[in-house]
């Protein structure tokens, strides 16, 4: 079972995080969750926060998870990486998934551009050579923007420490297979209430992958956020929460 926190009562949400985060980036917006008469579930994806950067793929710890929690079926909110992970449980357990929201996730089949690449690149290139600080530092250049205040900038370092700390932990050990991207043959055939957002604000890539995952999945609707960039649950906190609580209100009853 993954770390997780676990607040409220009533229809389950289950918050997955950022490839850059772990599930403290939810910690501010839990509360709002439960007392709107939800039961909020965040957690650590494996390789973040409290959880080993090995064992089940990340699709299948959120599924194992679930059961565990006796969550039979859940609105499913992710960002980024978080995203990525929930279209895929989608893919696989539609019918575990009452409804989608995707903040900044990659779409199947949109290729990286040269920037999105070059950034990878020297955040691996930094992390290979053993600087962790380099690494880090790129990290948060990278998927901050230039004028976030320092108090996120030193939340995402911290996070993104710990997660590099884990994959160093686990360099020896085979990672888990893990197909992330469900092709967007599968994703046409879901039919499940989604809401597809991103910051105006953030990289190319995800700007027109939020474009993209609107073509590729039947009935999702497109929001985008301003003065939002990658991490928009953290850069525009109240715009998300209201976004967030709108949409879950819109796609069923409160318990």
């Amino acid at each position: 079972m993954l770390p997780h926190d676990d607040v409220g009562a009533g229809p389950p949400v289950v918050l997955l995080h950022a490839g850059v985060a772990d599930r403290g980036m939810w910690a501010d917006l839990l509360p709002a969750i439960a007392e709107a008469g939800y039961r909020a579930i965040a957690m650590d994806l494996p390789g973040h926060g409290d959880a080993p950067a090995v064992g089940a793929a990340p699709h299948s710890a959120v599924l194992d998870t679930m059961d565990a929690l006796d969550v039979d079926r859940a609105v499913l909110v992710g960002n980024s990486f978080g995203g990525a992970v929930a279209l895929r449980v989608a893919a696989v357990a539609a019918q575990r998934v009452a409804a989608l929201a995707l903040i900044s996730a990659p779409a199947p089949g949109v290729e990286p551009s040269a920037e999105l690449e070059a950034a990878w690149e020297a955040e691996e290139s930094a992390f290979a050579r053993g600087d962790i600080a380099a690494a880090v530092a790129a990290v948060v250049d990278t998927w901050t923007l230039p004028d976030a205040p320092p108090a996120l900038r030193d939340r995402i370092a911290a996070m993104q420490r710990r997660a590099f700390e884990l994959a160093a932990r686990a360099d020896d050990v085979p990672p888990a297979e893990d197909p992330l991207e469900p092709d967007s043959s599968a994703l046409s055939t879901l039919d499940i209430p989604t809401l597809v957002a991103v910051g105006e604000l953030d990289m190319a890539d995800f700007r027109v992958g939020a474009e993209a995952l609107v073509q590729q999945l039947r009935g999702a609707r497109l929001v985008v956020l301003p003065k939002a960039g990658h991490l928009a649950p953290l850069e525009q906190p109240d715009a998300f929460r209201v976004l967030l609580l709108d949409y879950l209100r819109e796609t069923g009853d409160r318990g």
